[in-house]
């Protein structure tokens, strides 16, 4: 059975606080009689039908990314229809490692010796499903991230205002509460490095999200672009 990773627990919200609405819906996989890894194959293909993401300036931490393309691994396998589909083509693909031409018929031979519906048409209506899957998923946490940042974002300047406040009260008291004043500098001045740090890390997930999309899809693209040229 195919395991379910696209639900990101912990990573950006809570999973108490997800309504029952925005969880993603599991689905049943069946297993598959291809014995290869579950790193998808590099490719020097054009993935011409999905632009290019603007640039991000974030840099994100090895451990976060590899963590995120896991899920997006995980994800697209838990997608797996029952029977012979896209994904048992992908993965035949995948394990022989190599775009030749004849790589992609024999491909499909062996896949119409296991199921006679299987032509290029399926296949690629079968790779539309799951692309607009993993880009509603994409879609989903990049919201979520989003809204746990502005969150923050909204919490620290809500406590900066009300320590500056505090702190411009303070200096209009006499001389012996000059303590209690510097006390709450003190405290104003820690605001910025104690939310930028959740800020960064936030900001790593996003990016991660935007290159492990584009990671899995360069990959299914890259097979999609075989069918379509050499079958």
């Amino acid at each position: 059975m195919a395991k379910e990773k696209f639900n990101w627990k912990g990573l950006f919200i809570n999973e108490e606080n997800i309504s029952e609405e925005e969880k993603p819906i599991k689905k049943e996989s069946k297993p598959t009689s291809t014995s290869s890894s579950n790193s998808f194959p590099k490719s020097t293909s054009p993935v011409s039908k999905f632009p290019e993401n603007p640039p991000k300036s974030t840099i994100v931490n090895d451990s976060i990314l590899n963590t995120v393309i896991e899920m997006y691994e995980s994800g697209f396998e838990s997608l797996n229809k029952p029977g012979y589909d896209f994904y048992e083509f992908f993965k035949a693909i995948k394990a022989v490692g190599s775009n030749d031409p004849s790589v992609y018929k024999m491909a499909l031979t062996m896949a119409q010796s296991v199921e006679q519906g299987v032509t290029k048409s399926s296949l690629l209506s079968q790779a539309d499903f799951y692309i607009s899957e993993i880009g509603k998923v994409h879609k989903q946490y990049e919201n979520q991230g989003n809204s746990k940042k502005s969150e923050i974002l909204n919490d620290q300047k809500s406590n900066k205002d009300k320590l500056s406040k505090e702190i411009s009260d303070l200096e209009k008291k006499l001389l012996e509460i000059q303590n209690q004043i510097s006390v709450k500098k003190d405290l104003l001045q820690s605001v910025d490095a104690s939310q930028m740090s959740k800020i960064s890390e936030i900001d790593q997930k996003i990016v991660a999200n935007e290159k492990a999309r584009a990671k899995i899809l360069e990959t299914i693209v890259a097979v999609v672009n075989g069918i379509k040229n050499n079958l």
